[in-house]
């Protein structure tokens, strides 16, 4: 098993979905308490005791596997972003090439790398395990990337800028 990258935003949102997992037990386990008294046990046609069960079940496991997550990964700095190469927390300006498509329109991106499961395409973060943030990881500004599949289409992406800021890439467009 790799060691996962995370940002202390992908953090905070590990933290605020076991919250919520938590919670989500304990109303589990109030209907278990009605589940069981309206039948007078667990062991007799009660259905519903026994899929609450195995929805904490669930639950409890997937907890237990973001803890791990948490305690096993690597938090990577973003204030001390990379410029010289794409890395976790590098905002990266990109123009996307059909490679199917060679007439199609290159189009200008500009994505910020986030760490496990930090993808928010509304907000421009990709995950470094996503097609496009693998295929840009390494990268140096006016290089391009190897051929990469995404929904079935091939590209390849060409490096142009990275930033040290939001700011700082606004400043430049």
């Amino acid at each position: 098993m790799s060691i996962k990258k995370i940002t202390s935003n992908g953090e905070s949102l590990i933290i605020d979905r076991i919250k919520k997992l938590d919670s989500e037990i304990t109303a589990i386990r109030e209907e278990k308490a009605i589940a069981y008294t309206a039948s007078g046990d667990t062991w007799h046609d009660n259905p519903g005791f026994n899929s609450l069960e195995q929805a904490e079940h669930r639950k409890a496991k997937e907890i237990v596997e973001l803890k791990d997550l948490l305690t096993t990964s690597h938090k990577i700095d973003i204030t001390k972003r990379n410029t010289t190469f794409v890395d976790v927390g590098s905002i990266v300006k990109c123009v996307r090439i059909s490679i199917d498509d060679p007439l199609s329109t290159e189009a200008t991106e500009i994505w910020e790398i986030g760490g496990f499961g930090e993808s928010d395409p509304k907000k421009n973060v990709l995950s470094y395990e996503t097609p496009v943030g693998s295929a840009l990881m390494g990268c140096k500004p006016d290089t391009e990337t190897e051929q990469t599949e995404i929904a079935g289409k091939n590209y390849i992406f060409e490096i142009v800028d990275l930033y040290n800021s939001w700011n700082e890439c606004n400043d430049k467009r």
